[in-house]
């Protein structure tokens, strides 16, 4: 739905929807569905509080009242959740959808989670791993009975995820990022992002042989940062586009 670094014509911020039902990240949550679509997810896992990764909660949460029997569960890190009802759901940047109901029932039900514990919804299981960006994040694993998927979310250089990826059976594909040009390396460090010589360095770290996909490069570097994604000769990897579907 969404895998651009910022927002421009042309480039959604993150958001993926698996298997229909479960949304990794919110940044695209409404322009990215129909109000349908959204209705009928299951839930949406958030990675962290940056603003790209949130940014159209609340309009799911607007475009779904009424339209549902239950809850929608917003999952995240405890302290991440907070950021999000404070700085939004706070009855003045935003109503607050976790007292709002329908026939009694809130439209929206923040729950948390703790590293490597394990959750399940719409048949999927994930697992966060804490990787290495402003705040907390959390990247994750998620399985379902036929194979797992990888998300760092946003990262820098890290370590506990690509442990948590070699005990993975049958993991199919890797989404990670890269966010600047390689001329940037000294600003990705400082946010803890990576950058196309950063991500090759990575890679002897991610089990062998499993597709990457890319994901977060910032709008205004496009062009430069793909070419040098390209020009690491690395035939697993990937870009990934705006509004497209991958199989697994």
């Amino acid at each position: 739905m969404g895998c651009a670094g910022g927002k421009a014509p042309g480039y959604q911020l993150t958001s993926f929807l698996i298997n229909e039902e479960l949304l990794l990240d919110g940044g695209s949550a409404a322009s990215g569905l129909s109000i349908e679509e959204q209705a009928k997810l299951t839930g949406v896992v958030v990675s962290h509080a940056h603003l790209d990764h949130i940014a159209e909660l609340p309009y799911l949460a607007d475009n779904i009242f009424g339209l549902r029997e239950d809850s929608l569960k917003i999952i995240g890190a405890r302290d991440v959740l907070e950021v999000i009802q404070k700085s939004i759901f706070n009855n003045a940047v935003w109503p607050d959808f976790c007292e709002i109901c329908h026939e009694d029932t809130p439209i929206l039900d923040f729950s948390s989670i703790e590293e490597r514990e394990t959750r399940s919804l719409g048949g999927i299981r994930f697992t966060p791993y804490a990787v290495n960006h402003k705040g907390t994040t959390f990247g994750f694993i998620l399985e379902d009975s036929e194979c797992a998927l990888l998300y760092t979310s946003d990262t820098g250089p890290t370590e506990a995820i690509w442990r948590g990826a070699a005990e993975v059976d049958d993991l199919r594909a890797i989404i990670t990022e890269v966010s600047f040009p390689n001329k940037m390396e000294e600003l990705a460090r400082m946010s803890r992002h990576l950058t196309p010589a950063m991500l090759h360095a990575e890679i002897g770290k991610m089990p062998p042989e499993v597709p990457v996909y890319i994901f977060h490069i910032k709008a205004q570097y496009g062009d430069e940062t793909r070419a040098e994604i390209e020009a690491l000769g690395e035939p697993r990897i990937q870009v990934l586009e705006e509004g497209m579907t991958y199989h697994l």
